[in-house]
């Protein structure tokens, strides 16, 4: 498992003070002495920002935002109660864990399972449960899937389904993947069956 890592950034003093606890911690903790620091050994890339939450002043905070997603910074405003503050980054490693597990690539878009939406830039595409179900199992698959196995994966049965049921769903998903994003082809089709 990867280490949850704290990036203390340009907080001394904070730092001083959650080094005494870090026993009681399960992060790793690591000291910034400035934005300019931090920002330098992200560049060379000899750290990196997954499984990370950075602790930044408030007053460095919005310059943090334009280069760091937000929903990984922390906005330092003292005075802090300690015991409070640490209970709070529980919480947002827990939702950080939640969200990183509930998007998925697929090809250049990223899906949202919790959200069932398909996503890429800034445009984003709602999926019914049937969509969202059907774009991950031919993501997952290494091979053409054909409309029998789909009929039986995705809707549970085979033989009581109108013969064009599947092609129908897909053909819709791409009509409409190609109305919001310009281009309908994240499924393909072959003679062996269906692919992404």
């Amino acid at each position: 498992m990867v280490n949850q890592k704290i990036y203390i950034i340009n907080l001394s003093n904070f730092y001083n003070i959650i080094s005494e606890l870090k026993e009681h911690i399960g992060y790793e903790i690591f000291k910034f002495d400035t934005q300019e620091i931090f920002f330098d050994k992200y560049a060379s890339k000899s750290i990196s920002t997954e499984n990370s939450i950075l602790i930044v002043h408030e007053k460095d905070y919005n310059f943090f935002v334009k280069n760091i997603n937000e929903d990984q910074i922390i906005k330092f405003k003292p005075p802090v109660n300690i015991l409070t503050f640490i209970e709070s980054l529980n919480v947002r490693f827990i939702q950080k864990k939640y969200q990183d597990q509930s998007n998925v690539n697929v090809k250049d878009f990223f899906l949202d399972i919790n959200s069932r939406e398909l996503k890429k830039g800034k445009s984003s595409l709602k999926l019914t449960e049937r969509e969202t179900e059907m774009i991950l199992f031919l993501n997952n698959s290494k091979k053409p899937v054909n409309v029998e196995t789909l009929e039986k994966e995705i809707w549970q049965h085979s033989s009581e389904l109108e013969t064009h049921t599947v092609e129908t769903h897909i053909y819709r998903l791409r009509k409409k993947i190609k109305a919001e994003f310009g281009n309908d082809d994240l499924i393909k089709s072959n003679k062996n069956g269906y692919t992404i």
